[in-house]
């Protein structure tokens, strides 16, 4: 393997880009938080106002 001048490594674009890959992983791990955050503030709700359902 051919050992990179310091020259030519500043010549190197890229790796540094924002992909839809990304931003669609951004966003599904949001939509998971917040989905986590609903059912938690549900179960604390419904266990502080006794509603719970019998297992």
């Amino acid at each position: 393997m051919k050992e990179l001048s310091e020259q030519e490594m500043l010549k190197i674009i890229g790796g540094a880009s924002i992909s839809a890959t990304l931003i669609s992983s951004l966003a599904r791990g949001a939509e998971l938080s917040f989905e986590v955050g609903q059912c938690l503030g549900s179960a604390i709700r419904r266990l502080l106002s006794g509603k719970m359902c019998a297992i």
